[in-house]
């Protein structure tokens, strides 16, 4: 039976994990990593580990990333919103297994109106948009969350509403979901992490935030956010 063995990025993280308060579960769409029982395993450990749980699936800006790999516009929308359904009900369905379930089920459009999150998010699209360093890591960062091996810069800026999505929750997920502290929990280290939790970006994590990998020792390793198909 594969096991889950967390690994915190930072001795910081290592301390929030330790506190057990919150996490936030990562869960991506289109991604053949996150089968039903991978996870029914990640929320299993989650349920009994911390004393809050969300799961955190994606929005519509996955349908971005969708047109970035080639599907056409006129299909990613309804595409999109059919993958991002899909894997909420596989996490609900996870969840019904469990007992106790302890955990809600989130999206980040469902949060967008939360001020702690809106303030996030504006901060990094007004970073994007004055500070070329900045640009540069976010268009670095969106090629492996489109997974192709080739990306143009348009491609790339398809892609980018995604990451500007995501990026709230690994900056201050305890302001936007009222918790004391938080660990963002995901298979590895995502887009723009190690810079993040190095200091090395203009933006800097709350005190509280932290980043845990989950990884299964018997699982694949998963692909960032995207599978092949489109």
């Amino acid at each position: 039976m594969a096991s889950l063995q967390p690994l915190p990025l930072t001795p910081r993280c290592a301390q929030l994990l330790d506190r057990r308060e919150h996490a936030l579960i990562g869960v991506s769409a289109l991604n053949g990593y996150f089968t039903p029982r991978t996870i029914r395993h990640l929320l299993d450990w989650a349920t009994r580990t911390f004393s809050r749980v969300h799961v955190l699936v994606p929005g519509v800006e996955l349908a971005g990333t969708l047109v970035a790999r080639g599907c056409p516009a006129a299909k990613a929308g309804a595409k999109a919103r059919a993958a991002a359904n899909n894997t909420r009900n596989r996490v609900i369905r996870a969840l019904d297994s469990l007992d106790p379930p302890d955990a809600t089920v989130v999206d980040w459009n469902e949060l967008a109106a939360v001020p702690a999150y809106d303030g996030v998010r504006r901060r990094l699209e007004r970073l994007f948009a004055t500070d070329p360093v900045f640009r540069e890591h976010c268009m670095d960062a969106v090629r492996p969350i489109v997974g192709v091996p080739e990306l143009s810069r348009e491609q790339a800026e398809s892609a980018l509403p995604f990451l500007l999505a995501e990026l709230p929750f690994l900056i201050d997920t305890p302001s936007i979901l009222g918790t004391g502290s938080s660990v963002f929990c995901y298979p590895r280290p995502m887009p723009m992490v190690d810079l993040l939790y190095a200091g090395l970006l203009p933006v800097r994590p709350a005190p509280a935030q932290g980043f845990v990998s989950t990884a299964l020792t018997q699982a694949a390793r998963p692909d960032h956010h995207l599978s092949n198909a489109v």
